[in-house]
C-alpha cells in the first residue's frame, strides 16, 4: 500500500514592452495512492489513484489578458484497477481500466478594461441636449482601468472511461525493457453553473443603460454630422453582444475535453545490485485536443463559445539513478525534458507552455522492513517562450517556473 501527495509551487512571467505580469498560482496538492496484492506467484493485480492532469492558474482580474483568462482550475482524477501476469522468467503482461472524473472552474472578462471610454466621451458631449446621460461619464470613469463584466464558469465532469496495457521484457538478468499504453479518455462537463461578475454596481447599471437605451434620437444628430459617422451601428453592435452576454446570467453549460493518450517506452539498466539507471521515452496525444466548446443553455437558446486549440503531440525523455546506500536509505537523482503542446501562433495563456526542463532528486528511508518513506523535489523551468494569439494580435514572452516537493509512504504487509 503507498499513498503520498506532491506540493507544486508554481508561477508564470508575462512581458510585453512596457509592461510585466506574473501570475499568484495557489499551491496545488496533486495526490496518489495504490494498492497491490500478489495471489501467487506470477499474478498481481492493484488499484492506483492519481491526478493525471491538471492545471491551476491565477492571473487576476484585470491584467493585460483578462478577456482571454483570469482564472482557471482543472483537476483530473484516474482510477485504475489493473491485472498482470508473468509468463516464465521473460515476459510479463498487464491491461486495466481507467476511471476518470474531474471539475473544472474558469473565470475571464467579457468586456475589455477601458472599452467604456469612448461611450463615457460621447454622453459627455451630449448630456446638454440628454441630461439622462449626464451621470455615465462619472459611473464609468469608477470602474476605469478594470474590467467591468467577467463570467466565472464552474461544474464537475461526468465519470469517462478509458484502458491501459503494458507489457515488461527482462532481456537480461540486467536489462529490463518496458512498454505502456493508456488510452484517451474524453471528460465532459454537463450542467455547470455560469455566473456574470461585475467590477462595481456602477458597471452593471452602464452595462443595462447601454443595452436598453433608444439610439433614435441619435440617428438624426448623426445625419446632421453632429456625432461621428457610425456612432450608431457601432453602438447598436454593442447592445446586441451585451444582450447575448446577459443571458449566460444563471445559465448552465456544457464542455469537454480529452485527457490525452499516452504511450511510454522505458529501459532499466542495472549493473549491479546497488545500482539502477533508468531512461524513459514518452509521447503524449496532445493532438487530440483541437478545440474547446462550451454551450451555454439560456433563454435565448443555445450560445457556443469555441476557442481553436490545434494542439500538437509531445515528446518527454527522462533520465534517472538510483543508488542503494545501506538497507536504511536509497537515494535517486533524475533529469527530463519536455516539448511543448501549443501552437506559438496560437498562445492561450489559459495554458502557457514551452520547451521545459527539470531536475530531480529524492530518497526512500526504510525504518522497518513494513514501511518505506519516500521523500523528494524536483524542480523544473520552460525555455522563455514567445507566442502570439488571436492572429497575432497578443504578442508576449512568456516564462514558467515550479518547485515540487513530495512525501509519500509504503506499507509493506
Amino acid at each position: 500500500v503507498s499513498l503520498g501527495s506532491i506540493l507544486i509551487k508554481s508561477k508564470v512571467d508575462f512581458e510585453q514592452p512596457g509592461y510585466t505580469h506574473k501570475t499568484d498560482n495557489p499551491l496545488s496538492t496533486p495526490i496518489f495512492g495504490h494498492i497491490g496484492y500478489k495471489p501467487c506467484k506470477n499474478l498481481a493485480i492493484g488499484v492506483n489513484l492519481t491526478n493525471p492532469a491538471g492545471n491551476s492558474l491565477v492571473w487576476g482580474d484585470n491584467w493585460a489578458g483578462a478577456t482571454m483568462i483570469q482564472n482557471v482550475s482543472l483537476k483530473a482524477f484516474s482510477i485504475q484497477p489493473t491485472i498482470s501476469y508473468k509468463i516464465g522468467d521473460v515476459v510479463s503482461l498487464g491491461a486495466g481500466l481507467m476511471i476518470d472524473f474531474g471539475s473544472f472552474a474558469q473565470e475571464k472578462g467579457l468586456v475589455a478594461a477601458n472599452a467604456f471610454n469612448g461611450l463615457g466621451t460621447l454622453a459627455g458631449g451630449l448630456s446638454a441636449m440628454m441630461p439622462s446621460l449626464a451621470p455615465l461619464p462619472g459611473m464609468i470613469q469608477s470602474f476605469n482601468n478594470q474590467v467591468p463584466v467577467a463570467i466565472e464558469l464552474e461544474g464537475s465532469s461526468k465519470v469517462a472511461y478509458g484502458f491501459n496495457v503494458g507489457a515488461l521484457i527482462n532481456i537480461t538478468p540486467k536489462l529490463t525493457f518496458g512498454v505502456n499504453y493508456r488510452s484517451k479518455v474524453k471528460i465532459s462537463v454537463e450542467g455547470g453553473e455560469a455566473e456574470l461578475d461585475y467590477a462595481n454596481d456602477n458597471a452593471e447599471a452602464v452595462i443595462n443603460a447601454i443595452k436598453t437605451f433608444d439610439t433614435t434620437p441619435l440617428q438624426g444628430l448623426e445625419a446632421a454630422g453632429a456625432i461621428p459617422a457610425g456612432t450608431v451601428a457601432t453602438l447598436k453592435g454593442t447592445q446586441a453582444q451585451l444582450t447575448q452576454l446577459g443571458v449566460m446570467d444563471n445559465s448552465t453549460f456544457d464542455a469537454s475535453m480529452p485527457i490525452p493518450s499516452i504511450l511510454s517506452f522505458g529501459l532499466t539498466y542495472q549493473p549491479n545490485e546497488a545500482w539502477t539507471l533508468t531512461g524513459e521515452a514518452q509521447i503524449t496525444g496532445w493532438s487530440a485536443y483541437d478545440k474547446l466548446d462550451i454551450t451555454f443553455k439560456t433563454a435565448m437558446g443555445e450560445i457556443v463559445q469555441s476557442s481553436v486549440k490545434d494542439y500538437k503531440n509531445t515528446v518527454a525523455v527522462r533520465l534517472g539513478a538510483e543508488w542503494i546506500i545501506t538497507d536504511f536509505i536509497t537515494a535517486r537523482a533524475g533529469a527530463y525534458m519536455d516539448t511543448p503542446p501549443v501552437q506559438m501562433d496560437n498562445y492561450n495563456p489559459e495554458t502557457p507552455s514551452a520547451d521545459t526542463y527539470g531536475v530531480t532528486a529524492g530518497a526512500t528511508l526504510n525504518p522497518t522492513k513494513f514501511l518505506a518513506v519516500d521523500l523528494a523535489v524536483g524542480y523544473l523551468r520552460g525555455a522563455k517562450t514567445t507566442g502570439s494569439y488571436d492572429g497575432g494580435k497578443f504578442v508576449a514572452d512568456y516564462t514558467k517556473s515550479a518547485i515540487m516537493p513530495s512525501l509519500g509512504l509504503r506499507f509493506k504487509f
